[in-house]
């Protein structure tokens, strides 16, 4: 059995060696003032070049409109062709699930994945009988402006792992959730069909109190300010005005920042990208002078707020990365 992926390659120079099948997803990311849309060389479809993406927002990007949109038929029809290409050159061997980061691919380099296309994709698979697994252990929980990715997407997976900010980040605590069909298949008379899995810390009680504590403060209005008054979004913590502005340097590549993040990517020449880039060590370090503490991955580098940090203390943070910016 092999497992499908959908997997931005920010690895350049780092030996691995994949096993299953990987797709190559469309990203979307904020350039020069306005929206772009990256697609890989299989799906560079004039249809999909010319999307209109400079028009769109936010909201745009993730509404369920675009279902029936003719990007979605040329989505499904890659996802369909890749799927029976792969089962025709390797009979033998059994897809047995499809694991995805939702959303934004976090070590992969920061890249946003285009919500329609991932949302084809889970139909896809679960249309043909095989189970989806998010992996929400960077992106769960308010990291992305809801509680979880999944709901911005608008479809639910078969099986969700969740961890960080699942205790707000205060004691370490990871959690799987699971379809009633998914832990149903795990019942039995006998031992053969269970899954026999634990380890010695399994549901401690700090690590649940925290837990538990964390949902209910985060979601609670009167105790998170950033929280809408019906608990189900953020606020928005970076400021617009000011992510455009990131976006028009010449240093940069691309922005992405929403919910509790803000990643940019630097320009760079081929040699020069990937994981092993050290190409931003300059200016990590500057901004580390100045109180700000951005994490690089290569040629990426990127900021990570909490989900009660005040939109204030965002902006403050986004004009010192614009001063070094400036210096670049």
């Amino acid at each position: 059995m092999v497992l499908i992926h959908i997997r931005y390659c920010h690895t350049r120079g780092i030996r691995y060696t994949g096993r299953g099948l990987f797709l190559d997803p469309p990203t979307v990311f904020y350039n020069k003032e306005k929206w772009n849309l990256h697609v890989p060389d299989a799906l560079a479809y004039a249809e999909l070049q010319n999307s209109g993406a400079e028009e769109w927002c936010y909201e745009a990007i993730f509404s369920t409109k675009r279902d029936d949109t003719c990007q979605a038929t040329l989505y499904r029809d890659y996802i369909s062709q890749q799927l029976s290409q792969f089962s025709t050159s390797y009979p033998a061997v059994h897809i047995a699930a499809l694991i995805t980061e939702p959303v934004i691919h976090a070590a992969g380099g920061m890249h946003m994945i285009d919500p329609l296309f991932q949302r084809v994709l889970v139909k896809e698979c679960q249309r043909r009988g095989m189970p989806v697994i998010f992996d929400e252990v960077f992106t769960g929980f308010w990291r992305l402006g809801a509680e979880s990715a999944a709901e911005l997407l608008g479809c639910m997976p078969d099986i969700a792992c969740y961890a960080k900010l699942l205790t707000g980040g205060v004691v370490p605590l990871a959690a799987t959730l699971a379809t009633n069909s998914v832990f149903e298949a795990f019942e039995g008379k006998s031992k053969i069909f269970a899954l026999l899995h634990g380890h010695s810390y399994s549901g401690y009680a700090v690590g649940c109190a925290a837990a538990v504590k964390a949902m209910q403060w985060f979601k609670d209005p009167q105790m998170n300010l950033n929280i809408s008054s019906n608990g189900n979004r953020l606020m928005e913590l970076w400021d617009n005005k000011l992510v455009s502005k990131i976006s028009a340097k010449s240093a940069v590549s691309r922005v992405v920042a929403l919910g509790t993040v803000c990643a940019l990517e630097l320009k760079a020449d081929d040699a020069d990208i990937g994981y092993g880039s050290l190409l931003a060590s300059s200016i990590v370090q500057k901004l580390r002078n100045d109180g700000v503490y951005m994490r690089p991955l290569g040629n990426v580098i990127y900021l990570m707020c909490g989900p009660a940090t005040p939109a204030t203390v965002c902006s403050t943070i986004l004009d010192k990365v614009c001063q070094r910016l400036d210096e670049c």
